[in-house]
């Protein structure tokens, strides 16, 4: 079960990256979304749900195992960029950078309230923060798909 929970909670091990394991984790989801056939799934409604449900327990397993919110962890940057793709629709390159950016950006500066979702207990206080840097992307791209249409269909009415 432990092999499982290392599996997941690292994303396939993406999160023993040396070096920036939360950024490598996210750009091999945006690679996976964009490069494997049918990789969009990664992003659909249901799998983002199983995924938000499964982390929280993981991750809090996984501190059991390397401490408090451990670097190693990355499978919360995978519900992040779940929630900024979630039902976008014909996202080209161009968009999915400008997710993974912001994303990127919003995960690191934590304005309010991730930053002081960090504070939850366990897989909670791992996951929730980049849920809400998501949702802060995923509002961030939607002004900037309005702007430059050629980013994608990032607006949820399918503009």
């Amino acid at each position: 079960m432990d092999f499982f929970v290392r599996l997941i909670g690292t994303f396939g091990y993406t999160g023993f990256f040396p070096v920036g394991p939360a950024t490598f984790a996210s750009f091999i989801f945006v690679l996976i979304y964009a490069f494997v056939p049918g990789g969009e799934v990664v992003a659909h409604p249901i799998v983002c749900v199983v995924t938000l449900v499964v982390s929280i327990p993981v991750s809090t397993r996984m501190e059991k195992f390397y401490g408090k919110d451990p670097g190693c962890v990355v499978i919360d940057e995978i519900v992040g960029m779940q929630a900024v793709l979630v039902g976008a629709s014909g996202v080209g390159l161009w968009g999915l950078a400008a997710a993974f950016a912001l994303f990127r950006v919003f995960d690191i500066v934590k304005p309010f309230p991730a930053g002081r979702s960090q504070h939850l207990p366990g897989g909670w206080g791992i996951v929730i923060d980049d849920v809400v840097a998501g949702i802060y992307a995923r509002i961030s791209v939607i002004l900037l798909s309005l702007l430059i249409p050629s980013l994608g269909g990032f607006v949820p009415w399918g503009g």
